[in-house]
């Protein structure tokens, strides 16, 4: 047994509370017993899941800080199910509905501190629309430049213009 834990692994432990740990063990030891009693190798499972035998070992012996994270660990749970004749989604479910209550729960906590900071911000679509509005006004101007005409260009003497005549 390693007796070592690297920092990924210190990290998957974390992310189990106590309830979860608890539910996980009472999960692995019923697919144990089950597998057991149906006298099937772990190697066999294991081909059949194409899950490592190293992680349904770990599984079984309840060394969780083996494992990845528990999304995976799901997914696991369900395939290993699946490979004995159980339930497998209803297996990995009981998992995880555990997890995402208690991801859901750390959620509503944040959200609770997030929502003492005002909530001034201006949204994505204002910021679209305003640089919309100013390059259609720019394209418009590129394409219809002001009109000059002929009079705009003829100097003004004493109040009247004056007529420039080609010669």
């Amino acid at each position: 047994m390693n007796s070592r834990i690297s920092p990924y692994q210190e990290k998957t432990v974390t992310l189990l509370n106590e309830a979860q740990v608890e539910q996980l063990k009472e999960i692995t030891t019923h697919l144990r017993q089950v597998r057991q009693e149906k006298s099937i190798r772990i190697e066999e499972i294991a081909s059949q899941t194409l899950i490592r035998a190293g992680i349904l070992q770990a599984l079984e012996e309840e060394r969780f800080e083996e494992l990845p994270e528990p999304i995976f660990v799901q997914g696991f749970i369900r395939r290993y199910g699946d490979a004995l004749g159980l339930d497998g989604n209803a297996l990995s479910h009981a998992l995880i509905s555990n997890v995402v209550h208690q991801d859901s729960n750390n959620d509503h906590n944040d959200h609770k501190d997030s929502d003492n900071k005002p909530n001034t911000y201006i949204p994505l679509v204002v910021t679209y629309i305003l640089l919309l509005v100013a390059a259609s006004a720019g394209l418009l101007y590129i394409l219809n430049p002001p009109q000059i005409t002929s009079e705009s260009l003829t100097p003004k003497v004493n109040g009247q213009q004056s007529m420039v005549t080609n010669q």
